[in-house]
């Protein structure tokens, strides 16, 4: 089998953000998987590129994790422990340090330029592997900037035009990337792996709450869909007593382009009541606040996967979600749906898991941790077959 060459800029690039996102987990995910098979990694940097071999590589996650240096601490650690350091932006200084037979694999949308493409074919008997999370920029531009949309389809045309194989997580991200390569003149072999969820064990020290309480988690943009939330918590604060109005908690940074919902954040009275946003959670804090939950909302308008419902099913949490094909698809009828262009449903459905008796909320979470997802076994079983 070839040799694994993992790109890691993204994880280096996101150094003291916190809370992971989605492909932050699964660039995560994939250091683990190669690390167990002596595989190398790479890393872009502002300064020049850095090469682990698989001694070295198998020290990172240690220092990704560490919490006692800030982000700029982190990288000067780990730009001590490379094997191979250039300063030059040009990949080319270190590549002659790299093994013949390599499979370069890039799965977090980062470093996706022709230049270390073309790098990667002057190996010998090299393999370009390249996840697409989603095409959201292109199919649904309205929930993103011009600038970032022109960077993906920047990307995108570039592993159309380099990449070997093209894996995503979902039937629905592979029809649109092959429609994408209509008229290009090429054709790239798409396949559909879904990713596993790897939570860890239920926190011991969850939260506990004298109310109920509903958290969402992402990045408050418009994609994710927090105005819809927010009108029921303000049209409940309207119409019922305080005292019987379930908590909403908010995880994730701001993001752009949601001033309506910023100005309910900053000056809304039901702020610090019964809507409380709680930002930028460590990974700890965020596993122990989801276990805790009602249940997890996802009312989000689209996602390549969509991790959140999946992860809450992990600890017994249910999920009331908007009717995306990944989540109907992999959670089945496990998750309560409801469709976003109907604000009573989403209503109704917090109302009753808000006020639903012990034996059926117990019922309900040891279904929920006896539901088979989809594992990172399967996931690398498929795509190291490939290889």
């Amino acid at each position: 089998m070839a040799t694994p060459v993992l790109d890691l800029s993204r994880s280096f690039s996101r150094l003291g953000r916190g809370f992971a996102t989605g492909i932050d987990r699964v660039e995560r995910a994939y250091l683990e998987e190669i690390i167990n098979r002596n595989g190398w990694g790479l890393i872009r940097t502002p300064r020049g590129f850095l090469l682990f071999e698989p001694d070295r590589l198998a020290r990172l996650p240690d220092y990704f994790d560490r919490t006692d240096l800030d982000g700029a601490d982190q990288a000067s650690t780990i730009r001590a422990i490379a094997s191979s350091r250039s300063t030059s932006l040009s990949i080319r200084k270190i590549m002659w340090r790299m093994p013949n037979g390599l499979a370069y694999i890039n799965v977090g949308h980062t470093n996706l330029n022709p230049q270390t493409m073309r790098a990667m074919m002057e190996m010998p008997d090299h393999a370009k592997v390249v996840m697409i999370h989603d095409t959201i920029p292109i199919d649904h531009p309205d929930f993103q900037t011009e600038a970032s949309r022109a960077k993906f389809v920047e990307r995108l045309t570039t592993v159309i035009n380099f990449a070997n194989h093209i894996i995503v997580p979902s039937d629905e991200v592979r029809e649109n990337v092959e429609r994408r390569m209509v008229g290009t003149g090429h054709r790239v072999p798409v396949h559909v792996s879904p990713l596993g969820v790897d939570l860890g064990p239920t926190p011991l020290d969850y939260e506990k709450s004298e109310k109920p309480y509903f958290v969402v988690l992402g990045t408050i943009e418009p994609r994710k869909n927090h105005k819809l939330l927010l009108e029921i918590w303000e049209r409940m604060n309207r119409k019922m007593d305080e005292s019987r109005i379930p908590e909403l908690r908010i995880i994730g940074a701001r993001g752009w382009g949601n001033k309506e919902v910023f100005d309910i954040l900053d000056n809304s009275p039901m702020m610090g009541r019964t809507v409380k946003e709680l930002g930028h959670l460590s990974d700890k804090e965020m596993k122990r606040q989801l276990a805790g939950a009602t249940a997890l909302l996802f009312p989000s308008l689209a996602e390549g996967y969509g991790f959140p419902p999946f992860e809450a099913a992990t600890f017994g949490v249910p999920s009331i979600c908007a009717p995306l094909r990944p989540t109907e698809i992999h959670l089945g009828d496990m998750a309560i749906y409801a469709d976003t262009d109907d604000m009573y449903q989403w209503f109704q459905a917090i109302r009753e898991l808000a006020s639903e008796e012990l034996a059926e909320q117990t019922r309900r979470t040891s279904a929920l941790r006896a539901f088979q997802l989809p594992t990172w076994e399967k996931h690398f079983e498929r795509i190291f077959g490939l290889l």
